[in-house]
Order: structure tokens, then sequence, then C-alpha cells
């Protein structure tokens, strides 16, 4: 190996490593929210880093309730239960609501801003995955089933779709949790275009209200 070659190697060695530094760094100074349905709000508070007692609406009755956590700047949220956790990436939208000082329900964009559909496809393929792997199920009902986007064909045909509705798929722990989750056309969809519209994924959690 020259010098040159060596100087190159080390150097793209050295930007790598800077880079993986930056990435751990972007997520390790974010906020984050632990909270899963259930949890008691004190708990919430006492695990999470956001300052939730600050961002939350209280109820003025006697005595006052907890009702709402509302999400408007950069956060991480992690779904906490011990079986079938997870950890959303990134996002500057959502709420945590309360009854009877509990989670009831989770609601968020796991994103920061509106992407190209190639992108926004490939994070739902990785959220799609995520909660495979902590054993959330689909619904098992006729039309209710993970979103296709493996192939070119499927994610044409997904693309195609959502130039005039939604996508989406409900998953169970059955018996505990619901979530739901959707891929939207957000931006510029009556252009039609491929290359200028953006795209959102949004993910709603809750008890299982489907499971007989």
């Amino acid at each position: 190996m020259t010098i040159i070659s060596r100087r190159l190697a080390f150097a793209g060695t050295g930007i790598a490593l800077v880079l993986a530094v930056v990435v751990a760094y972007s997520m390790f100074g974010v906020d984050r929210i632990y909270a899963h349905i259930g949890k008691p709000y004190a708990e919430v508070v006492k695990d999470s880093s956001f300052p939730v007692e600050r961002k939350t609406v209280i109820y003025p009755s006697d005595p006052p309730k907890v009702d709402s956590t509302w999400i408007s700047s950069p956060v991480v949220i992690t779904f906490d239960d011990p079986e079938h956790g997870f950890t959303l990436p990134k996002t500057i939208y959502g709420a945590v609501g309360y009854t009877k000082g509990k989670v009831d329900g989770i609601t968020t964009s796991p994103m920061v801003e509106s992407l190209p559909f190639d992108k926004t496809a490939a994070l739902l393929d990785e959220l799609q995955t995520m909660f495979r792997n902590a054993n959330w199920t689909p619904e098992p009902v006729e039309g209710n089933d993970w979103i296709k986007v493996q192939s070119d064909d499927e994610r044409r045909q997904l693309q195609a779709k959502l130039f005039d509705q939604a996508d989406g798929v409900i998953l169970l722990v059955p018996h505990k949790y619901s979530l739901l989750m959707h891929i939207k056309c957000y931006a510029r969809c009556d252009e039609r275009n491929v290359k200028t519209a953006r795209y959102l994924i949004d993910v709603g959690l809750s008890r299982d209200h489907f499971s007989d």
C-alpha cells in the first residue's frame, strides 16, 4: 500500500468514526419518553428525560386530573413494555393521553419531517420489522396485513394508491395492546408527481379493543 493509499484509508476510517459519534450524540442528546399503556403518570415523569410535567395538560377538576402530555420538540419515545417494547425514531410530533392517572394512548409520527416516498417506504419497512421482532401481529381480519414494500412492484403499487388514500395496518398484542400505523401522502399530493410528493407515517397505541 502506498503512502497516499494509507493516508486515504486512515482518513476514511476517521470520517466513519466521526459520523458514528455524531449519530450517537444526536440520539443521546435528545429527550426521551418512556411509556406504555397502563403505566402510571408518576412513573412516566420519573423515567423520562423529557419535561413531562411542564408539557402536561391538567384538567381543572377536584381533584385535578392528568389529561395529556404534548410533544412539540425533538424526543425519542420508547414503549417500555418488557416483552413487547420498542423504540421509535426521533419525532417532534405527538401526545400521550391518560385516564385515571395512567397512560391510555400514545400518538405520534416517528419522523421529524415529511419525506420522499422511497425514504418513507424504507422507514416503514424498518418499523414493521421492529414490530415483528417485538411480537406484534396483524389483527386477524380480512384485508388487514403488513404493508407490502419489499419489492419494487409493491412499492410502485403503494405509491400509486397513496395519491388517492392512506394505507394502514392494525397490529395487536392480543388482549393487551393495539397499534394502528398509517402511511399517507402529506404534501403536494394533488400534483401526482412521484418526485415532489412528500409522505408521513402515523402511529397510534392503545389498549386492545379488537380481540374477543
